[in-house]
This record gives C-alpha cells, sequence and structure tokens, in this order.
C-alpha cells in the first residue's frame, strides 16, 4: 500500500498546486482590469477638465431672465456663468393701465432686433413674458446684511431729462447736506443745469461714495467703469456702502423708450425752440453735402435711449466677465416709456423698500411754442443718421464722445467683442 499511497499524496498536492496558480492568475487579471479601469477614468477625467476649460473660456452661456432673476457675478464655489448681450436681461415696466403696472421680462437679444425705427413700446412687450414683480431676490435672503442699492437714471435728451435733473438737483441737496453742491457743482454742469456726477468720472463716484443716504442717481452717457473701478472690497462681513467698490452693491438701471422717429421730430424742434430758423440752419450745415457731423445737442444720434443703452450694457457684460469669481455685483436692468416716469419710480420706490424720489411728476417742458425746422431737416437726418440705428458703431473715431476728463468715451468694434 505504500507505493499506492505516494501516487495519491503526489496527486493532491498537484491539484492543490494547480489550484494555487489559477488563484494567482486570477488575481492577476483582476489588478491588470483595475489598473485599466483607473487609466481609463484619468483619461476621461482629464478630458472632460478640458471641455470644461474650453467652456469657462466660452461667452454663450445663457442667464434667462425670470421672476428673479438679474445679471450678477458672485464670489461663490460655483464655477463663473459667463454671460452674453443676448442673455442679458431687460425688464419692461408698463404703465399704461392707470390702475395697475405690470411687468416683464425679457433679454436684450429678444428686443434689441425689432427696436427699430418705427418700434412701439407696446411691440417690445408683446416679445416678454408677464413676471409678477421685479427683482429684489438678494435683500430678500439675505436679511442679516443689506445690499446696497443705488438706482441709476440714465437721461438724455427729449426723454424726460429736463424734470430729471431738476429732481436729482433738489434730491441731492435734500438727502446729503454736509456737501455744498453750489461750489462743488463744475462749469459743464452748471451749463447744462445737472445734478453733480451727471456725466460721470471720478465726480459721479465722489459723489455717490459722499451721499449714502442718496438712492437715486442722474447720469448721461456714462459707462460701467465711471461705476466699478477695479478695486474690489474683500471683507464681506461689513455693510459696503462705497459705491467704487464691486462689493454689495446692486446697480438698477433705468432707461427710458421713446418711439425713434418722434424722437427724432421733438428733438430737431428743440433746435427752432431754442433759436428759431438759426438752430435749424446749424443743424443743416452740418448735414450738407453728405458731412453728416453729429451735432453734439438734443438732436444726436448718440443720446438716443437704444443707442446708449447698446453700448452700455456691452460695456457691463464686458466687465462683468472679466471680474469673473472676483468681484461681487449686480446690475438690473429696466426699460419704461419715458412718459410714464413717475408711475415707474412709485414703483421703484415700492419694490426696493426706498423713499418716493420727488419730482418726477413735473412735465417742465409739457407747454412748447409753436413752430418747427422745416420737414426736409428731418428726412436730411434720417439719410445721414437713421441707418445707423440698429448697428451703430461706437468705435468709429466720428462717433466717439468726449468725456469730463477729456477720456473719448468708445467701444470696441461689435465684431470683435460680440458676447455670443
Amino acid at each position: 500500500k505504500k507505493p499506492y499511497q505516494t501516487a495519491d499524496v503526489r496527486t493532491e498536492s498537484t491539484a492543490q498546486n494547480g489550484s494555487w496558480r489559477g488563484i494567482a492568475l486570477l488575481l492577476l487579471l483582476l489588478i491588470s482590469l483595475l489598473a485599466l479601469l483607473r487609466s481609463s477614468y484619468t483619461i476621461s477625467t482629464n478630458y472632460y477638465s478640458s471641455i470644461d476649460d474650453i467652456k469657462s473660456s466660452s461667452i454663450v452661456i445663457p442667464l434667462v431672465a425670470n421672476d428673479s432673476t438679474s445679471i450678477a457675478a458672485k464670489t461663490t464655489s460655483e464655477p463663473h456663468q459667463i454671460i452674453s448681450s443676448e442673455s442679458l436681461p431687460i425688464y419692461l415696466i408698463d404703465a399704461s393701465n392707470i390702475n395697475h403696472t405690470n411687468i416683464a421680462a425679457s433679454t436684450w437679444g429678444e428686443i434689441a432686433p425689432h427696436w427699430n425705427r418705427t418700434a412701439r413700446f407696446s411691440n417690445l412687450l408683446s416679445l416678454a413674458t408677464t413676471v409678477s414683480s421685479l427683482p429684489n431676490q438678494y435683500n430678500n435672503k439675505l436679511k442679516s446684511k443689506k445690499r446696497r442699492q443705488i438706482i441709476l437714471i440714465h437721461c438724455g435728451p427729449k426723454l424726460g431729462s429736463t424734470t430729471l435733473r431738476q429732481a436729482c438737483t433738489k434730491n441731492l441737496y435734500r438727502t446729503c447736506p454736509q456737501i455744498n453742491f453750489t461750489a462743488y457743482t463744475n462749469g459743464r454742469e452748471r451749463r447744462s443745469r445737472a445734478p453733480a456726477g451727471y456725466f460721470g468720472g471720478d465726480r459721479l463716484i465722489s459723489v455717490m461714495n459722499e451721499c449714502v443716504d442718496t438712492y437715486y442717481f442722474c447720469v448721461n452717457q456714462i459707462t460701467v467703469m465711471d461705476l466699478l473701478p477695479s478695486t474690489t472690497a474683500t471683507d464681506e462681513s461689513d455693510i459696503v456702502t462705497t459705491a467704487g467698490m464691486t462689493q454689495n452693491v446692486e446697480y438698477i438701471h433705468l432707461f427710458p423708450f421713446r418711439n425713434y422717429n418722434d424722437w427724432v421730430r421733438s428733438a430737431i424742434k428743440q433746435s427752432y425752440d431754442r433759436a428759431g430758423e438759426k438752430g435749424c440752419l446749424a443743424a443743416k450745415k452740418l448735414w450738407d453735402d453728405g458731412k453728416c457731423q453729429h451735432y453734439r445737442m438734443e438732436i444726436d444720434i448718440r443720446q438716443y435711449s437704444r443707442v446708449d443703452l447698446d453700448r452700455f450694457q456691452d460695456g457691463v457684460v464686458r466687465r462683468m466677465n472679466q471680474l469673473g469669481e472676483r468681484g461681487k455685483e449686480e446690475h438690473t436692468f429696466l426699460l419704461y416709456l419715458h412718459r410714464d416716469l413717475q408711475r415707474v419710480m412709485e414703483l421703484v420706490s415700492t419694490t426696493y423698500q426706498m423713499p418716493m424720489f420727488p419730482g418726477t411728476g413735473e412735465k417742465l417742458k409739457g407747454t412748447r411754442p409753436e413752430g418747427t425746422c422745416n420737414e426736409s431737416l428731418v428726412e436730411q437726418y434720417h439719410e445721414c443718421f437713421s441707418d445707423d440705428l440698429m448697428e451703430f458703431r461706437w468705435d468709429l473715431p466720428e462717433n466717439q464722445l468726449w468725456k469730463p476728463d477729456g477720456a473719448f468715451l468708445m467701444m470696441s468694434p461689435k465684431s470683435s467683442n460680440q458676447q455670443g
């Protein structure tokens, strides 16, 4: 039996060795599989990381308008969303119903193509969606620290600017008594009977920083850089009242609407009201023989609200994308029919829980003298300028404006900074 038993032991030992080898091979296969999966995951992660990098440099991420949307660049842990002009929320205030003020939300991309020479406010309202209220989500959500809200009323000729300039001047006297505005006003503001800071520049920042109890500021053809210096506040624990900081400040921009053809006729009539036929002749000389030079008075396409809003919103969008997650600011854009100013200000006061802005119900140029320039001057103006209404080229030298500090107000060509 001994040889037989030895054979059985050898057979059993061989079987056991084969079993261990099988287990070892299986473990090697599992280790190889895990290594392969890990390599695949790393490749996939790197791929999607590169895709995210591409997305973060793109400027075609839409920001949809809704009941509580305003355009914002915030310091959060979430990736910064790049915004575009096309998706910029615009809120339209319809005060045509005496018993109720309606609010509708749209985007600049929806409104701009339809705001042509013949467009009425009702045409733009038809493109928008009715919402329950203006956006005021920040102060509703964060009750522990209140963000400073500044109402910027963007003024232009024949859009209620005379009434607004007077109202803003009186409001500054009343709400900011620590400043002697009689001495503070410079020559250009004095000639225009405009409030301090009206034309932007360092003066506007200075006035907003000094007048921390003032909510309403009237401005004329400012740039976003007049409001938002590159310095960013870092201490989020304090209530920041300094307008020159990008921390805890919400700018609510009001732009007036008026039908373009009506605006042209009213602005040309203002030349007649000021100087009679001499005023008409002064404009005609600038436009004769195809010269088509800007008049620099009321009848200047650069001061029409569509052109001004298009320029300003483009600057805001570029500024916000440059700040990314480094800054914390908000801009809300409101569009209203110019003759409904008082009711619009009542809505703004109620929504943002601010004191009422007095003096907006006055019609300082409601009654005007008879007469106007010859109709041919209206046609001449349209031939010179109206084809540029929809795509005004601020980058052209002849279209630049002087700022109070002597610098040019201009923009890059649309083709080079288009956001979407």
